[in-house]
């Protein structure tokens, strides 16, 4: 049978095979002569030049994590790009016309973690002495290193995580210097926040897990999560951490490491899951999600894709609407103002829901907690 089957396998392939000879052949010609030969395709129009305008600003992009392949705008890019990029254009900054894009990444290093923030700073410093009109970065390592030398420190727009928590910027109203940007975290009320929602959401969860680097890693993040920890315990949640922090670090992140976090949380009697927000977590929202899901923690992150993949919810900033703002904001540079007199713009959080994984979970959303939602996930 399995003989037979091979052998049909072959026969229809050389059919397949003998049609589309068949199809790409040419016709014979009238009377059966040989078929006249086909006339050579005519040579494609060579793609019009860019071309500059005079003045033109030169805008240097750079990521800590993204390839510069991935800093494009379309389907093929990253979305949060592709979001900043469409937004330039419709400030009526054409790539290739009105301004000069060029792109610098830091992604070479993304596999030896402990050296990455200063490989990262060492880039922003090399940026800076490109001299680019408008720097726009999404590493807060990067902005600091082009910053280093104030004489010659581009206009920087930064997204970060959280602005006043880096130290980078510490008047919002009017950042001053040579810097301005998005914000995307209030800190450790809005970490609380994740808690409560939680909380509203699953009522029974009394021990929740909360998933994070340790202090000596991640020093900012962490002690936002500890403050939200301490709020929720006053509440009468119990919040133990649950760390991902591993000794493989140094030459690359071991991704099972967030997988046995999720277990032992599991196994110590978590009821549910918070996912801090730092860098290390958001990389990989998709894969928590996914765990968090097969592990059955209801769990709740910073990201939608984390919701997609199979988290319960998710508390936090719209990332493409991050970048477009970045991208408004380099307009207005570009266009004549400083970056230290634009305030920073602090992105509002939106909280995204599943259904479908809250099904998974045996839980039943309350209504007042899914009337909340901005998105919900069927």
């Amino acid at each position: 049978m399995l003989r037979r089957s091979f052998l049909a396998g072959l026969a229809g392939a050389a059919a397949l095979a003998s049609a589309a000879r068949a199809q790409q052949a040419p016709a014979p010609a009238a009377g059966g002569g040989a078929a006249a030969p086909a006339a050579p395709a005519a040579p494609a129009a060579p793609a019009a030049p860019l071309v500059l305008r005079p003045g033109a600003k030169r805008i240097a992009i750079a990521s800590g994590i993204l390839p510069t392949e991935a800093m494009i705008e379309g389907n093929n890019g990253d979305p949060g790009m592709n979001a900043f990029l469409v937004e330039l254009k419709a400030q009526g900054l054409v790539p290739g016309q009105d301004v000069a894009i060029e792109r610098h990444s830091g992604a070479q290093w993304n596999t030896v973690r402990r050296l990455q923030g200063n490989r990262w700073n060492a880039l922003g410093v090399t940026i800076a002495g490109t001299k680019p009109d408008v720097l726009f970065t999404t590493s807060s390592f990067v902005a600091r290193g082009a910053a280093t030398n104030p004489e010659t420190a581009p206009q920087t727009v930064v997204i970060l995580g959280d602005a006043a928590g880096t130290g980078l910027i510490t008047n919002m109203a009017k950042p001053g210097a040579n810097m301005t940007g998005v914000s995307g975290s209030a800190g450790a009320a809005r970490e609380g926040m994740k808690i409560d929602l939680l909380k509203e959401a699953v009522p029974a969860a009394m021990r929740v897990a909360y998933l994070m680097k340790s202090q000596a890693i991640s020093p900012t993040p962490w002690g936002q999560a500890q403050l939200a920890a301490a709020r929720a315990q006053r509440q009468g949640v119990t919040v133990t951490p649950a760390f991902i922090d591993d000794l493989l670090d140094d030459a690359g992140l071991d991704a099972t490491a967030h997988l046995r976090a999720l277990l032992e949380a599991q196994r110590a009697g978590a009821q549910g899951l918070v996912v801090a927000e730092m860098l290390d977590l958001s990389e990989y929202s998709a894969m928590l999600g996914s765990y968090a899901l097969a592990a059955k923690l209801p769990a709740i992150g910073s990201t939608r894709d984390f919701v997609v993949n199979g988290g319960l919810a998710s508390y936090g900033a719209n990332y493409n609407d991050m970048y477009k703002s970045a991208a408004q904001l380099v307009a207005r540079i570009v266009k004549g103002e400083k970056a230290g007199d634009i305030a920073v713009v602090q992105a509002q959080p939106e909280l995204v829901i599943s259904q479908r994984n809250a099904r998974h979970l045996g839980v039943t959303l309350p209504q007042p907690f899914v009337a909340k939602a901005k998105e919900v996930l069927m």
